[in-house]
């Protein structure tokens, strides 16, 4: 396949990367291997080299995420053809097969992620079993996205989603969470190429840290919902405030304080949000003032409704003081779904 390219990270690799890529030579052209700073291996490299493949190398280990986006650089660069990218890993989970799969759906797709899935059955280390299982209900949970394997390393990526991937934050396994997470705002939503599940030896090859690397992926993950909980306080932290000072300084009505708190406590804790949001959440690039009026449209919207509906549940229940603020939380944690899927369809669009 001349209009797709393979990269593989690797990291003290064994002659298992020397089968893989023997098995890939004939299919495709363009193969990539990332030396992540190994300080082992090298005979491996050399026999990649002599068959072909292009090697790049980082002097020091900077981890996968920091490997993958070396090969796309390099492949931006040199490759002006390729229309496509597969990443496989270098320890023999990946077979040629599948990955001429994953790099046939990538080209029939070119403006969606493509992910090879494994079906998690027969032999799986329960470590493997248990932690995919986990981590795709809370990936579905933090991005409404049903993804049957979060971790496969076999990823094929349209060339125009290329320049995008290399924006993506994150060096090591955290990398490829967030560049999942992502597909979010991708023009279509992932397609699910079911392959084989090998595991070899164990998986005892693997270089993941259980605790480290997965604190680094869950992470990543909460990381979309790290600025509605921070926020959420700030706005609820000033609204009791205001509201009482309010409620001793002045003679309004009940109604009028409860407004005025609202404005002043969501014109501080949304302009936090939005910046929040904007630079480390949906990574938006495009034009500020377009998404800065878009939020403030929905800061605007998302306010009435929550005045309305606290200051109508307020009268109906006849209560005053701290009540008002639980009433505040519950209209406001319902419509916070809503506001979320509207700034990432519609505030922070992509494209």
């Amino acid at each position: 396949m001349e209009r797709c390219a393979i990269l593989i990270p690797a990291y003290r690799p064994d002659g298992k990367l020397v089968e893989l890529l023997d098995g890939l030579r004939p299919r495709f052209k363009s193969i990539v291997v990332v030396d992540d700073g190994s300080d082992s291996g090298g005979g491996v490299f050399k026999e990649a080299a002599g068959r072909g493949a292009t090697v790049l190398a980082h002097e020091r280990n900077r981890g996968k995420g920091a490997a993958l986006k070396t090969g796309f650089r390099w492949i931006l660069e040199n490759l002006p053809e390729c229309e496509a990218v597969v990443t496989a890993d270098a320890d023999g989970q990946h077979r040629p097969d599948d990955i001429a799969r994953v790099a046939e759906a990538a080209l029939s797709n070119p403006r969606a992620l493509t992910l090879g899935v494994r079906a998690f059955t027969g032999k799986v280390p329960l470590r493997s079993r248990f932690g995919n299982w986990w981590t795709r209900q809370f990936f579905f949970l933090m991005t409404r996205l049903r993804v049957l394997d979060t971790q496969t390393g076999l990823r094929g990526i349209p060339a125009a989603l290329l320049p995008r991937m290399l924006e993506i934050p994150g060096d090591r396994y955290e990398y490829e969470m967030a560049m999942l997470a992502d597909a979010r705002h991708h023009p279509a939503p992932p397609v699910q190429v079911p392959i084989e599940t090998v595991y070899v030896a164990g998986n005892e090859s693997s270089h993941f840290s259980p605790l480290r690397d997965s604190l680094r992926i869950y992470g990543a993950l909460i990381h979309f919902c790290a600025s509605s909980a921070g926020c959420f306080v700030l706005d609820n932290a000033v609204f009791t405030g205001v509201l009482f000072a309010a409620m001793r300084m002045t003679d309004w009505k009940r109604a009028t304080n409860t407004l005025f708190a609202i404005c002043t406590a969501r014109a501080l804790s949304a302009t936090a949000n939005y910046f929040y949001n904007r630079r480390f959440v949906f990574h938006d690039s495009s034009e500020k003032m377009r998404s800065f009026f878009r939020y403030w449209v929905l800061v605007v919207v998302v306010m009435v409704a929550g005045y309305a509906g606290t200051a109508v549940f307020a009268r109906m229940l006849d209560v005053n003081g701290l009540a008002i603020t639980v009433l505040k939380i519950a209209v406001e944690t319902a419509l916070f779904f809503l506001s979320y899927n509207i700034q990432r369809k519609w505030v922070f669009a992509h494209g």
